[in-house]
């Protein structure tokens, strides 16, 4: 059974352009730490500037909206997982139909990566090459897919998966919020026991795409601040030489105990990047 005294205990943050790009079209939302239905997302724009920008915007502003909207505090497992698949859903038609509106908004598209914690549970979700990692006793997993041409030839056997990350088609997305094959919302929510100590990561291919997963581990191994770990991982993608936005967002998990004050503090606005 799952622990309910566990929940979310700290979390930190960051977005930046990087030091090739002159424009930051990646955005995050960041629950309060009380929220009583903490959710963490990071969208990684495309399709230029501007239109990456403003998918990336409507993913972190639509998203926690529908959530909210179908009030899911109380409900089950089976009833989150579906309320996050029609959130996605309705960001994917959202997003579609701005880009016929307005013609400098053609073509453009997000990834998003998403994370909610409720009930001694986290549920996690991912659409495109953003990803979500769970760090547990020194050992980093990660929990989404890529929707990567190159993963999707890996897992064919046509290539070998360490040929991936170097592959001409690594960074070719064939899903991803702003194409039609999301209508139907996210291929897969994962739903995951908590336990104490764990730590999540969400990030943008500018940092998991430089970073390696033995220097995810070592930095959130030894820094215990999130908001500091964040920081250093973000510091690091820039020395490994990102030529991309860099984002990630650090989830600590640990006993919140039973404080009804907790659960019922209101939300607050999101911290955003971009």
């Amino acid at each position: 059974m799952s622990d309910l005294t566990l929940g979310v205990i700290g979390v930190g943050s960051v977005s930046i352009c990087g030091n090739h790009r002159e424009h930051n079209e990646d955005n995050l939302y960041v629950s309060d730490i009380l929220d009583r239905l903490p959710l963490y997302i990071v969208a990684d724009g495309m399709g230029g500037q501007l239109g990456g920008e403003y998918a990336s915007r409507m993913a972190v502003e639509i998203i926690p909206r529908e959530i909210r909207k179908r009030q899911v505090g109380e409900f089950r497992s089976s009833q989150i997982r579906n309320a996050i698949s029609e959130a996605i859903s309705q960001a994917n038609h959202e997003i579609l139909a701005s880009s016929h509106i307005q013609p400098q908004l053609s073509n453009m598209g997000t990834t998003v990566v998403q994370l909610i914690v409720r009930r001694g549970r986290a549920f996690v979700a991912g659409i495109g090459d953003s990803r979500c990692y769970r760090y547990r006793a020194r050992r980093m997993d990660v929990l989404t897919r890529d929707h990567s041409m190159a993963q999707a030839l890996a897992e064919v056997g046509t290539i070998r998966q360490e040929d991936v990350p170097s592959h001409r088609y690594n960074h070719v997305l064939y899903l991803y919020l702003g194409s039609r094959e999301v209508d139907r919302g996210a291929t897969e929510v994962k739903v995951l026991t908590l336990l104490h100590g764990d730590r999540f990561l969400l990030c943008s291919d500018g940092l998991s795409g430089v970073v390696s997963e033995k220097e995810m581990a070592e930095i959130l191994s030894s820094e215990p601040n999130a908001q500091k770990a964040a920081e250093r991982l973000v510091e690091l993608a820039q020395t490994n030489r990102s030529r991309d936005n860099i984002t990630c967002v650090i989830v600590d998990i640990g006993h919140v105990g039973d404080s009804q004050t907790k659960l019922d503090s209101p939300p607050v606005p999101p911290l955003a990047g971009g």
